[in-house]
This record gives C-alpha cells, sequence and structure tokens, in this order.
C-alpha cells in the first residue's frame, strides 16, 4: 500500500502574509546597498525570490478564490464597478 507523502510547508508559507514581504524588502534593501561579500549577496538573492515567489503563490490562490466568488450562474465572471461612499 502506498503512503502519500506530505510535504512539509516552508517556514514563510507559515508566516503572514505581511510579514514575509516586509522580509523580502529588507532583502532587497541588503542587496541594494551593495556592501555585502559575494557569497552572501548570493544567500540573500536565493532567499528573495524564494520569498517572491511565495508571495506570488499567496496572491495567485486568492485571486483564484475571488473569481471563483464572483462568478455568475453560469459560470461566466462577473465584474461589478466599485462604490464610492
Amino acid at each position: 500500500m502506498a503512503t502519500k507523502k506530505t510535504t512539509k510547508p516552508k517556514p514563510q508559507e507559515q508566516k503572514p502574509f505581511e510579514e514575509v514581504l516586509a522580509e523580502l524588502e529588507d532583502v532587497v534593501d541588503k542587496l541594494e546597498e551593495g556592501d555585502v561579500p559575494l557569497e552572501e549577496s548570493l544567500s540573500a538573492f536565493e532567499l528573495g525570490v524564494s520569498l517572491a515567489k511565495s508571495l506570488q503563490g499567496r496572491l495567485d490562490t486568492v485571486q483564484e478564490k475571488i473569481e471563483e466568488l464572483t462568478r455568475g450562474e453560469r459560470g461566466e465572471p462577473v465584474s461589478k464597478p466599485l462604490r464610492r461612499d
């Protein structure tokens, strides 16, 4: 009998979106300073890419959920103008 492997979520997937975004901003700031050794820059860049992918995945999930919630009776997307109060 085959067992299903469960993958453990990455640490950034357990943090709130805003916290991961702030971490990405810190990484970008660090890289923009330019006073970081090459190896540390590479590690920071890799972390930044991982954080950006995690955030994009979350945004994609939210977008899909919003589209699902706003479908019309025949499954077509329904758009409504924003109310300005």
